[in-house]
């Protein structure tokens, strides 16, 4: 598999990231991953795991299924034997109640109004590609899903890629390893959509663009910077200054760009009262259109950008997490460099090309 070793800034601790081929782009059966996630928590070698001092999470993406693990440096090759079993010797006759409890998380997660919007809008923006199915908030089919289907996502399971952070590099998975493989979108989705939900004090607002995916690298250099200046500093991008500050329009106003495998996307949210939602989606449309920059908007940009970068790589978990995307998706071992020398000699146009360029937009609202 792709792999990657860091040395770890601390003696005593060690971190790998191992990602598996369950994300919402790879999944035999829709909705699997959601279903082993607690089929494997039930497993007598995850209660092992834990009695050990391991602390894991196993989250489902919609690249891959990552699975994050923490451990003292001494207890590493028990560690990531007792992972091994986990993910390989599910307790499958207990299905029903994997089932169960996959389908809670998933009715809770659709609660959620902003989880909610992001997962109708992927759905309007992808069709019936891979990535209109939210991680957690699709309805998936769960009920459908038999114990031969989890025996062959475990006979299919493979590991794309894992990145450790320790002190030395000890760490082998024994398990088949296999390529991250995009899946091109053939054509994107248009429109609006309003989900009404009972009972909520506030709707979401999703705006959501395609654009570059992560490997466009100089592309999806430019798109995060982009996107850091029209709402990804907090209180200080636009977003945030126009929609809640000037005009007290919205309870949050931020953007988001996910730089994914096959495609990236870009999303502008707020929070609002029902009675607001068309003036805030006239103003975060314009505000986004707004392509002029100055070089102290852009310096700013390139500082917030840089100094959070070296922040989450402060400790083990940070720096796994940052770095597992170079394996991942095969990008260069000097990614982060780049990056750096990149967007510290972007100019005020560059950005603002890019924002002009954004395509047409879906737009959903959830909630009252």
């Amino acid at each position: 598999m792709n792999r990657l070793f860091i040395k770890s800034p601390v003696n005593d601790v060690a971190v790998i990231n191992l990602a598996l081929n369950l994300g919402s782009l790879q999944e035999p059966v829709p909705g699997i991953a959601n279903v082993l996630i607690p089929l494997w928590r039930m497993s007598d070698y995850a209660k092992e795991l834990e009695r050990v001092g391991v602390s894991f999470v196993i989250e489902k993406g919609l690249d891959y299924l990552m699975v994050r693990a923490k451990a003292r440096y001494s207890v590493i090759p028990k560690a990531v034997e007792l992972l091994v079993k986990t993910l390989l010797n599910p307790p499958i006759d207990r299905l029903d109640d994997a089932i169960r409890e996959a389908g809670t998380r998933i009715t809770l997660s659709r609660e959620d109004v902003i989880t909610l919007s992001i997962a109708e809008a992927l759905k309007l923006l992808f069709n019936d590609h891979p990535y209109s199915r939210h991680p957690t908030a699709y309805e998936y089919k769960l009920t459908g899903i038999t114990k031969d289907d989890v025996r062959r996502a475990i006979d299919g399971l493979r590991a794309i890629s894992l990145t450790v952070v320790a002190l030395e590099d000890v760490v082998e998975v024994d398990l088949p390893s296999a390529n991250y493989v995009e899946i091109p979108v053939r054509g994107f989705g248009s429109g609006s959509r309003d989900v009404r939900l009972e009972g909520k004090v506030q709707t979401a607002v999703v705006i959501m663009y395609p654009t570059y995916g992560i490997k466009d690298v100089e592309g999806s250099f430019r798109m995060d910077v982009a996107n850091t200046v029209i709402g990804g500093m907090g209180l200080v991008s636009r977003l945030y200054r126009e929609v809640r500050v000037k005009r007290g329009l919205a309870y949050y106003a931020y953007s988001m760009y996910w730089p994914l495998g096959s495609s990236g996307v870009f999303i502008a949210m707020a929070g609002v009262r029902r009675e607001f939602v068309k003036d805030t989606i006239d103003i975060m449309l314009n505000t986004i259109s707004n392509s002029s920059l100055s070089d102290d908007e852009l310096a700013m940009a390139v500082r917030n950008r840089i100094g959070r970068l070296k922040v989450m790589k402060e400790s083990p978990e940070g720096i796994a997490n940052v770095h597992s995307v170079i394996p991942t998706y095969g990008l260069p071992s000097d990614y982060y460099d780049r990056y750096i020398n990149y967007i510290r000699n972007l100019r005020p146009e560059d950005v603002a090309h890019e924002i002009r360029d954004l395509q047409q937009p879906v737009i959903v609202t959830v909630g009252t």
